[in-house]
């Protein structure tokens, strides 16, 4: 198989969240392109309940009434376009994908990498920003249940993982400590909405 490029999958990753940000995502997992691939989204919206535009703090009141604060960083831009009463729509996904091969010799003298990246919402956006990671790692099969359908893996910094909801199937011929290269791919996006004015 071919060796992933992590900069184009954190480029998918993104403009894929761009892109799913008009709709209303609830948790759940969707079908990717192959079948070791597993992506999943989750949507929330929270109203502003207080900011303050000196020390950039936040506070969001999410859908059941929990009150959070937060520093928006320097990657949100026009910043003094936030107001109490809008919403921030929060978008988060990840993604997950699993090769069963040997490592190349690229992917053996660096074994775990990790990339980061930013975007920043334009002027002719809302004000918002999204932020993302992408880590590819050589790890080892530890554990594998058919029963659970659990596979637990280690990864090159010795830590232990468990990967659930794995079809049995995918175990056949697979035996304890055969080497998966995993492709771990995260993206947060926060955007700011302003509320439509109430009718009088």
């Amino acid at each position: 198989m071919n060796t992933v490029n992590l900069k184009s999958v954190l480029a998918l990753c993104l403009s894929t969240l761009i892109l799913a940000l008009p709709t209303a995502l609830q948790a759940e997992e969707a079908p990717a392109a192959e079948a070791n691939d597993r992506v999943v989204a989750i949507s929330i919206d929270a109203e502003i309940v207080e900011v303050n535009h000196e020390t950039r703090q936040v506070s969001l009141k999410g859908p059941t009434g929990e009150i959070s604060t937060i520093t928006a960083g320097d990657n949100i831009e026009r910043f003094e376009d936030f107001a109490v009463g809008d919403v921030v729509s929060t978008t988060y996904m990840a993604s997950l994908e699993g090769e069963v091969r040997e490592p190349t010799e690229a992917e053996l003298a660096e074994p775990w990498i990790e990339l980061d990246a930013a975007a920043k919402a334009g002027l002719d956006m809302d004000p918002g920003a999204i932020v993302g990671r992408v880590i590819q790692a050589v790890c080892t099969i530890e554990g594998m249940n058919r029963v659970t359908r659990t596979v637990m893996v280690s990864d090159p910094r010795g830590k232990y993982h468990v990967i659930g909801d794995v079809e049995p199937e995918k175990m056949e011929g697979v035996t304890l400590g055969t080497t998966v290269v995993l492709t771990y791919s995260e993206a947060l996006a926060i955007t700011l909405v302003k509320k439509e004015a109430s009718a009088e």
